[in-house]
């Protein structure tokens, strides 16, 4: 499965997670101010989904691949298509939902604890910020 989206621009890197963040938190009040965008950007929350999923259920090159790998790599493959399909099938409940389930995957598979998803949010949203940062720095200079 291609990329939904290349690379992301810090900026949208950034809602992206805080609106997820916001909802899985409840932070109504982000959430809101935060939704008209988000919903407008139908690829984003799963673009940001990509940028956690794939690390952790992509086959590896450092290992030898296995049938539990190609399962987990299958299972990555179809969280990450219905997520990206979404929005298509039920637009109202797409952005809030998509990010709960994001929080979930993090929470079951990324943090130490279900409990600690929201420090590994953060953790993650200053992680894929600075690599998208990284990625204008090297990019933009060839355009000029």
């Amino acid at each position: 499965m291609p990329p939904i989206v290349p690379s992301l621009p810090p900026h949208l890197v950034q809602l992206g997670f805080d609106y997820v963040l916001a909802v899985a938190t409840g932070d109504d009040g982000t959430a809101v101010r935060l939704a008209p965008e988000v919903e407008q950007l139908q690829g984003l929350l799963p673009a940001i989904a990509e940028l956690m999923v794939f690390p952790v259920t992509a086959l590896s090159d450092d290992t030898e691949p296995c049938a539990d790998s190609f399962v987990l790599d299958e299972v990555g493959v179809i969280y990450l298509m219905a997520i990206s399909q979404w929005p298509t099938h039920a637009p109202a409940t797409a952005a809030p939902g998509i990010a709960r389930t994001i929080a979930h995957f993090v929470g079951q598979l990324l943090a130490d604890a279900p409990t600690y998803f929201a420090p590994a949010l953060r953790a993650l949203r200053d992680e894929q910020v600075a690599r998208a940062c990284a990625v204008v720095e090297n990019v933009v200079p060839l355009h000029r």
